[in-house]
């Protein structure tokens, strides 16, 4: 970075270069529409130290300078052209053309020469301020953007040292700050503030007003905001109703809010997708998903087109109320419609038809999923095997997708959690297929997993019933080497077996064993041998 060096002298001596800055530095020169620099570029930037009475916003804007560090050297350096008028606006629109261009040569070097640096210096004199309030306001803007909401109200309390007078503009972006920072009731002081100095807010500033004290179920206030678009004649758009509503339906007045959907229809402003989205909702939350599938079929009639979070919330209402079965029709009417459901969508219905133990519909929509690219997560897939071996043990036919699903589970990097282990290898020794039991039961000790005692005894049946004795007889010696106290049931399989078999010396060694660890069996071997 030579060339860093050499430019450096450009610069008063206030001022350093950062070879390495961090993406929100943007924010001292660039105002609210640059784009933050990516990895393998750099724009080189004078530091800038916004000092007021008592703050000092640099602190607060530069950290963590080491996240972006160009890859590669840089092979050229760029200084910006001298320009004696046109002030601090030209001087930030010269360089943000400078970002800009930026984009195409990703290895440039961008240096600000010392008339741009005393251009820009003079935000940093305190007697004279900023040099007009829309520069003010664009820089305070871009702090919002950049949720640095900390060092914006830092500005606006400061304002009055730049010799500033707030306007409309700057009220608006501070009722924004205030909402981002989930202050709702300052946002609304800021707002009667405005109005008493006669500025008049715009529906978009309402809004988000509005929308701020419906997300946290505050709908008096939002009413009330409501109500002075009212008095100020600022006329409501279709998303400030789409917020009334959804503050209806968060405080559960569902009823109210289907009519103030009506009396949308009614007026001139026609509803959206969003808005019938919303009561749909809201109808799904207290369990009456007919109401909200009429919602839906009326937008369509209506001539809208649902998006995927209209259908996932029906999915969700129907799995809410055990009707997951109704959300395979609606998976293929939202295909029609040409929505295509996304993972929300599909991992929903999933999860509700394994919990109302609608293992084919489940097993169809598992199967889907992996067509088309999605992953299940580790939670749901060893839920979806734990489901489907449950059904296996009455249903021979879905043994194949047991086995598949655990070897997608295992070769995917997941993890079976040890219930789930236990349940597959209890599913094999229950399928017949006692030697993949066998062989995951040692696989299993080997990873670490502890397993249940009704899964050792599984095995063991299983292996009797396929008269491999003897390997049934060596779990029985790793359960009393793991320390697994066996049961009743454990030494009963075997004895009965090696009676079967007429081996009546080692149906009394078993015997043994049993009594030797305080077990006294059910079964007893057949013939007492003689010494």
């Amino acid at each position: 970075m030579t060339s860093c060096s050499s430019s450096s002298s450009l610069l008063s001596p206030s001022y350093s270069l950062i070879p390495q800055i961090h993406t929100r530095s943007s924010l001292f020169l660039g105002y609210y529409p640059f784009n933050k620099t990516q990895q393998g570029k750099l724009i080189l930037l004078a530091t800038l130290s916004f000092c007021t009475r008592n703050v000092e916003i640099t602190s607060n804007l530069v950290h963590n300078h080491n996240e972006i560090i160009p890859k590669k050297p840089f092979r050229e350096s760029q200084v910006l052209g001298h320009e004696d008028n046109g002030g601090l606006s030209t001087t930030l629109h010269k360089i943000e053309t400078i970002i800009e261009e930026d984009k195409r040569d990703s290895e440039q070097l961008r240096v600000i020469d010392s008339v741009a640096v005393e251009q820009i210096k003079r935000i940093e004199n305190y007697g004279r301020g900023f040099t007009n309030l829309q520069d003010f306001n664009n820089l305070l803007m871009g702090l919002v953007k950049e949720d640095e909401t900390g060092c914006a109200v830092k500005m606006f309390d400061e304002m009055s040292g730049y010799s500033l007078v707030p306007d409309s503009k700057t009220y608006s972006i501070m009722i924004r700050c205030f909402c981002k920072k989930n202050e709702a009731e300052k946002a609304r002081g800021v707002l009667d503030e405005m109005v008493k100095n006669g500025f008049h807010p715009n529906v978009v500033t309402m809004t988000i007003l509005i929308n701020s004290f419906c997300r946290r179920g505050k709908l008096k206030k939002a009413v009330e905001v409501f109500d002075i678009m009212g008095k100020i004649g600022c006329e409501p758009t279709v998303q400030t109703y789409n917020c009334l509503i959804n503050g209806l339906c968060y405080v559960g007045r569902v009823e109210e809010a289907y009519e103030l959907l009506m009396k949308i229809k009614k007026s001139p402003k026609k509803p959206d997708i969003y808005t019938y989205t919303a009561v749909m909702d809201g109808y799904c939350k207290v369990g009456r998903s007919d109401e909200a599938m009429e919602l839906l079929e009326e937008a369509l009639a209506e001539g809208l087109k649902p998006n995927v979070v209209t259908f996932n919330t029906l999915f969700n209402g129907y799995c809410k109320e055990g009707r997951a079965i109704e959300g395979i029709n609606l998976l293929d009417k939202m295909k029609k419609t040409n929505c295509v459901p996304d993972y929300i969508s599909y991992s929903t219905l999933l999860h509700g038809l394994l919990k109302w133990n609608e293992v084919e519909a489940a097993l169809r929509v598992y199967k889907e999923m992996l067509e088309i690219g999605l992953e299940v997560s580790e939670r749901m897939i060893n839920t979806f095997l734990r489901v489907i071996c449950r059904r296996s043990w009455t249903d021979q036919k879905l043994l194949i997708d047991v086995e598949q699903v655990f070897e997608r589970i295992k070769d995917s990097g997941l993890i079976p959690y040890p219930n789930t282990y236990c349940m597959v290898i209890q599913t094999l020794s229950i399928g017949g297929e006692a030697e993949k039991a066998l062989a995951n039961l040692h696989k299993m000790m080997k990873l670490g997993y502890r397993l249940r005692l009704i899964t050792f005894n599984a095995v063991i049946r299983a292996l009797c019933k396929k008269g491999m004795i003897d390997e049934g007889f060596l779990v029985l010696v790793l359960m009393v080497s793991g320390n697994i106290r066996a049961n009743k049931l454990s030494y009963n399989l075997l004895i009965d077996e090696f009676n079967r078999r007429e081996r009546w010396l080692d149906a009394c060694k078993v015997y043994g064993v049993a009594l030797k660890r305080g077990v006294v069996p059910n079964r007893e071997p057949e013939r007492l041998l003689e010494e």
